[in-house]
């Protein structure tokens, strides 16, 4: 019986992180706003009223508004994340560039450029001083929030699934100390 149990140790840790890996995942998507990927759409809150989204691939990635599903222009190329506000970088098809400054604690958004060119572009990251070499790419930005919203619930899932596989563990010794015992 402790074979068994040996044996099938791991399929059950694999099963039951699976399972609960699903269960956390659905309610950090529901009470985070951060989607996972699971299907085709990729979400994560920029502040209480916009968020990131991309369909099928984070190199798609649009900003959104909760409030009335406004699209902003252009595909998110980088994002800089500071303590009061979130700088979004679009790029549209005719090589124009935007700039959104999204305030984290009222939500409130400035834009500091729109469809401006490179050059442009470029002058104003100097003047806001941002380095292009430290901005965060979609992806980069969607794998930071998905962390930052598992931070708890992936501790308490294997803290579960250890107490159970342990439970399991200590109710079957008992079992078998039991059947021993037995003349």
């Amino acid at each position: 019986m402790i074979v068994l149990l040996a044996a099938i140790t791991p399929a059950m840790f694999i099963g039951m992180e699976a399972i609960l890996g699903l269960i956390g995942s659905v309610y950090i998507s529901k009470t985070k706003g951060v989607d996972l990927g699971f299907g085709d759409y990729w979400q994560a809150p920029l502040t209480e009223s916009h968020y990131l989204c991309a369909v099928d691939m984070p190199e798609t990635a649009t900003v959104s508004s909760r409030d009335n599903d406004h699209h902003y222009e252009g595909l998110v190329k980088h994002l800089w994340v500071f303590e009061d506000n979130i700088l979004v970088a679009c790029y549209s098809s005719g090589d124009d560039y935007s700039l959104y400054a999204f305030h984290v604690h009222d939500s409130g958004i400035d834009t500091l450029l729109n469809r401006a060119d490179s050059l442009q572009f470029a002058k104003a990251l100097q003047i806001c001083n941002i380095d292009v070499k430290t901005a965060l790419t979609p992806d980069d930005y969607f794998n930071r929030a998905q962390r930052e919203a598992h931070k708890i619930e992936s501790p308490v899932r294997h803290t579960i699934e250890i107490a159970i596989l342990l439970a399991l563990w200590v109710a079957l010794l008992r079992f078998t100390k039991r059947k021993e015992c037995k003349p």
